[in-house]
């Protein structure tokens, strides 16, 4: 995988009639992708159009093999690779297992459901619901269990190959034994957590149940002596030549969209600062800011230009912004929360997404929340602008700091003073679809100065935002720039 591969998207991997490989990722920013190995020439082919990552699959034919996905049951030709049909209606989401119930049927469900859906493969449609019957899970042989095995992931003649915790997503060790006696020929730590194990040729290939995070699938070649298909081809080799292909792939890739700088676990102590940085392409991943107790000692990001800049799980709340400009900002999952910062001279430019700026700092420590307070009430002595919006479009809402603070662009955005929200009968106006009037209800019970609105042009409800602020501007309610 490329190092901005996105994290957090958990997938599972399916080798089907030992000649072929599946497993998924996200390209970009919400790309589902479907990675298909062939395991006799180690040659990687990718199909997009997935919607959700894998979580089974089934072989119907030498070409055609049915995906099963988080949000669909597809059909696809591995060959071209294309798909061929999909299910959704009536199959539900988030399903977790494919099972064949005879030669024109499946059972799609989820492990934790109480029902399945048993599908027609003739007509790609659901013929009825039923109740899921109990699955008992496979018997851990003592010797094994002895072994530290508490998931078995392979059970065959020659290995039995399992993981030391029940949990996939939970630090734990793989461990290669023998099925004979239970001696162990290899073992593996998987930090992140451990899916599952294929006995794939001569030895085994693994997989975190996060390939985005965990990089790379594991190959362990060699484990097996002599191998009984003649037609097997040693998985050293299938490594190698899946390696090429895969770089090949990359190239490919990142000429559509080039590759992302990505800092990852990142953390900016008190008393330092992140200063005369410029950049593009950016992604900031679980990076925080910490808390300080002398105003002197808040992280600051200092005289920073960043080009398509994305925060993803991370914060920076009570950190100093000085001199920062951002031209075009995406905060996924809910990421654009900043509270506490103390801004000066920060810039937005291009389109923003998903931003919810807020003057205060709740701390579980009460003293800690104080402070924040405090220096926020002494930044508002400084008749230094904080924040320019002139060039900016998008998702973005403002809490708490003052108009006067903020240079605005008056085509998209508007103030409405806290007198004109109590004196001015707003609530008379219909905001259509536009969810800007929240603004409104929050400034009446508040005590911030004024709130300033900003319609969203390119959201479902533009003409509703911009309807709603001439309505506003019309009646006197917000005031004139």
């Amino acid at each position: 995988m490329s190092e901005d591969a996105p994290h957090h998207f958990s997938t599972a991997t399916v080798l089907l009639d030992s000649r072929i490989l599946l497993t998924s990722w996200v390209e970009g920013r919400a790309t589902h992708r479907l990675g298909i190995l062939d395991l006799h020439t180690g040659q990687w082919r990718v199909l997009p159009g997935l919607r959700g990552m894998l979580r089974d699959a089934l072989a119907l034919s030498d070409q055609r093999v049915l995906v099963l996905t988080d949000h669909a049951l597809t059909e696809i030709d591995v060959t071209e690779p294309e798909i061929i049909r999909r299910l959704t209606a009536g199959i539900g989401k988030y399903n977790t297992y494919l099972r064949r119930e005879g030669d024109d049927v499946v059972a799609v469900g989820n492990s934790g459901a109480a029902t399945e859906s048993l599908v027609s493969l003739s007509t790609m449609t659901v013929s009825k619901r039923r109740r899921r019957g109990s699955h008992l899970p496979d018997t851990i042989p003592e010797g094994a269990a002895r072994a530290g095995a508490a998931r078995i992931l392979h059970h065959g003649p020659v290995l039995l190959v399992a993981a030391t915790q029940i949990r996939e997503s939970a630090p734990q060790r793989l461990l290669v034994l023998s099925a004979e006696d239970h001696a162990e020929i290899a073992s593996v730590d998987f930090p992140l957590g451990l899916a599952s194990a294929h006995v794939v040729g001569d030895g085994v290939i693994a997989a975190g149940p996060d390939i985005g995070r965990a990089r790379a699938l594991t190959a362990m070649p060699g484990l097996i002596p002599r191998v009984s298909d003649p037609g097997s081809v040693p998985l050293a080799e299938v490594v190698r030549t899946a390696n090429e292909s895969a770089v090949e792939l990359r190239k490919k890739g990142a000429r559509r969209n080039p590759p992302r700088t990505v800092y990852r676990d990142r953390r900016l102590e008190p008393g330092h600062e992140l200063a005369d940085v410029t950049g593009r392409r950016v992604t900031l991943e679980n990076c925080v800011a910490a808390r300080a107790t002398q105003r002197h000692e808040r992280p600051r990001i200092s005289r920073v230009q960043i080009t398509d800049l994305e925060l993803q799980s991370s914060s920076l709340n009570g950190a100093v912004l000085e001199d920062v400009t951002v031209d075009g900002l995406r905060c996924p999952h809910g990421s654009g929360f900043l509270f506490g910062c103390e801004l000066r001279r920060v810039t937005l430019r291009g389109r923003v997404r998903g931003l919810i700026l807020n003057p205060t700092l709740d701390d579980p420590d009460p003293a800690t929340t104080a402070l924040y307070a405090q220096w926020q009430r002494e930044r508002m002595q400084d008749p230094e602008w904080m924040l320019d919006l002139t060039e900016a479009t998008g998702d973005i809402t403002i809490r708490g700091y003052p108009s006067r603070f903020i240079r605005r662009n008056p085509e998209l955005q508007a103030v409405v003073t806290a007198e004109a929200a109590h004196a001015l009968d707003w609530r008379a106006v219909d905001p259509g679809r536009s969810s800007l009037r929240i603004a409104l209800h929050e400034l009446v019970r508040s005590d911030w100065e004024d709130v300033t609105l900003i319609a969203d042009t390119h959201g479902a409800r533009a003409s509703d935002d911009l309807r709603y602020i001439q309505q506003l501007r019309a009646l006197g309610i917000s005031r004139a720039d």
